[in-house]
Parts: C-alpha cells; sequence; structure tokens
C-alpha cells in the first residue's frame, strides 16, 4: 500500500489502523514524503512493525509521487489512500482480495465515508448523463461543515459498466483506490503530472486516470466492503476553496481529452458545467470560469477588461 503525505496529523491515525488491521495482504507500505523530511520515519516505522516501511522523497505535486510509487512498486497491484483517511480494519484485505479474485480490473475504487460528528450525513445528487455525486454535511458549534471525495449510497458495487464517465461520479476518487500496474495506459505516465494536488489545476490527477481508463476500455470496479473514514471536514471559507479547486481539476482533467477530440468527454464536460452553474446560481460560462479561476462571487457584476 501506499501514499503520498505532507505530513498531516491524520498520517499517525491512518498507520496505526493499517497496522491494527489485517496486513497479510502486504508486502510493504510506501510513503511518498512530500513533507520536505518533516516526517518522524523512526515513529512511522514503529508504529507499522513488523510490516516494512519506505520512505520515497518526493517533488511537490501527489501525482508524480504516486507515478513514482508505481514505477517503484515491487507488485504489481499497489493500494493508496490519503493522509487524511483512516483505513477500517479489513480494507486492506477486502480490496485487495477484490484485485486477486478479478485480475482484469485495471482500478477498483473502495467505500468513503465522512469522519463521524454528531449529526453528520451524506449527501448525493445525480447529474445527468454523468453519474451521483456525493458529499458529507455536519454542524458544529453553529458552523455548517462540508466534506468532500465520499462515496454515494446509490454506486453499484462491482465492476462498472454504461459509457465512460468521472470517477467520482460512479465509483470513487484516489483516497480509496487500487491500481494494477499492469493494466494502466502505455505510453503515458499513470497520473498526469499537470494535475492534482501540487500543481496550478489542484485536482483532477485521479478523474483524469478514471475517465482515461474507461475510455480505453479498461475495467475499474467499486468495492464498499473496502471502507476508509475522510477526516476532511471543512467550514465556510476552507469548503469555497476546495470547491473551486475541485471545479478546476475536472474542468482541467475531462478538456485535456476534449482538446483531443474525444466527444464523450466534452458531452461530460457540457453536463457538468452546466450542472454548476444551475446548483450555484451562476448566469453563464463566463462567471463560473471567472469564479474558478479568480475572485468572482455569485451575482457580483463582472470587472470589464477593456473599454
Amino acid at each position: 500500500m501506499a501514499l503520498c503525505s505532507i505530513g498531516r496529523p491524520e498520517l499517525v491515525t491512518a498507520l496505526s489502523a493499517v497496522r491494527a488491521g489485517d496486513t497479510d495482504a502486504v508486502r510493504e507500505v510506501v510513503i511518498v514524503d512530500n513533507a520536505g523530511g518533516a516526517l518522524d520515519v523512526p515513529l512511522l516505522r514503529s508504529l507499522l512493525d513488523p510490516v516494512p516501511l519506505r520512505v520515497l522523497q518526493g517533488t511537490g505535486p501527489a501525482a508524480a509521487g504516486r507515478n513514482l510509487v508505481l514505477a517503484q512498486s515491487r507488485t504489481d497491484v499497489v493500494l493508496f489512500t490519503d493522509d487524511d483517511c483512516v483505513p477500517t480494519s479489513s480494507w486492506v484485505r477486502e480490496l485487495a482480495c477484490f484485485m486477486v479474485a478479478n485480475p482484469s480490473v485495471a482500478a477498483a475504487f473502495g467505500a468513503v465515508e465522512p469522519d463521524a460528528l454528531p449529526g453528520a450525513r451524506i449527501r448525493s445528487v445525480e447529474i445527468a448523463d454523468v453519474g451521483v455525486v456525493a458529499w458529507g454535511e455536519a454542524s458544529s458549534s453553529g458552523d455548517e461543515l462540508w466534506c468532500p471525495a465520499i462515496s454515494a449510497p446509490e454506486w453499484k458495487p462491482g465492476i462498472a459498466s454504461g459509457p465512460p464517465t468521472v470517477p467520482w461520479a460512479l465509483v470513487g476518487s484516489s483516497n480509496n483506490l487500487a491500481l494494477r500496474r499492469s493494466r494502466m495506459l502505455s505510453g503515458r505516465p499513470p497520473f498526469l503530472p499537470a494535475l492534482g494536488p501540487g500543481t496550478a489545476a489542484g485536482s483532477g490527477e485521479d478523474t483524469e486516470l478514471g475517465y482515461a481508463l474507461m475510455a480505453h476500455g479498461r475495467e475499474i470496479a467499486y468495492v464498499p466492503e473496502s471502507l476508509v473514514f475522510h477526516h476532511s471536514w471543512l467550514g465556510a471559507s476552507a469548503a469555497e476553496r476546495a470547491k473551486r479547486v475541485y471545479f478546476r481539476g475536472n474542468v482541467e482533467a475531462l478538456g485535456c481529452h476534449v482538446l483531443n477530440a474525444d466527444q464523450r468527454a466534452g458531452q461530460l464536460l457540457q453536463a457538468y458545467l452546466q450542472h454548476f452553474c444551475n446548483v450555484n446560481g451562476f448566469a453563464d460560462l463566463g462567471e463560473v470560469l471567472e469564479w474558478g479561476y479568480g475572485g468572482h462571487a455569485v451575482n457580483a457584476t463582472r470587472t470589464p477588461l477593456r473599454k
């Protein structure tokens, strides 16, 4: 299993949970250090012992770190999570067993639920021609909280079928993901280095990979028995910034396929933009793009760029 870490405090909890669970299928844990060498490696080794730990020095972007893991992995299947997610005791076993039982699957996504808070709930909405997206909502001390990258109750377990779409509307995201290296696409890196955390896009590396795999006929799947909890409750300001980040990642992930004359990607991007405008009150494409890439607010007047 592997993860890229910027040194979030949940990393210790996550690794402790991995060690406390079923680790028979884990050959080693690989951490890409994106914290500039600030990780307490002796502590992390002691948490995992006797499971071997290998630390690779990252260059910043999460996509580059994940590509580094896949290039240097000693196994064909690699399980990924994030350093703000805490796996359940059966996470490794369920995801690994599914990949063993289904050798044609290129990517399997496990379930993600928000970290428990009193009154927390999962919301979901269907985007026409795209799929179902979900998120967490909660209240704490009068503040409204939002948790992204959550699994939708409507998703169907097993190997996905139907036309290619974005994985976050069908099976999941890279915070709970197994990849089979031998089924990745040739002639390109698994994760595009211009997308994801640490880049100007800010996200989208897993969106692009999931879509690309489906568009090339690779099998992907949803494995709800393999569960992690996402420790990412965001207040209003942080949630607004995160929504901008996810918007940019989705636009750029699909956009790179649109520029290559992929008609299905164009359909998905059109449906996504229309949905985003409808639910957020943006009047047109100009408003939503200026919101996503600038400081525009809903119902504000756009600043003229020339007389």
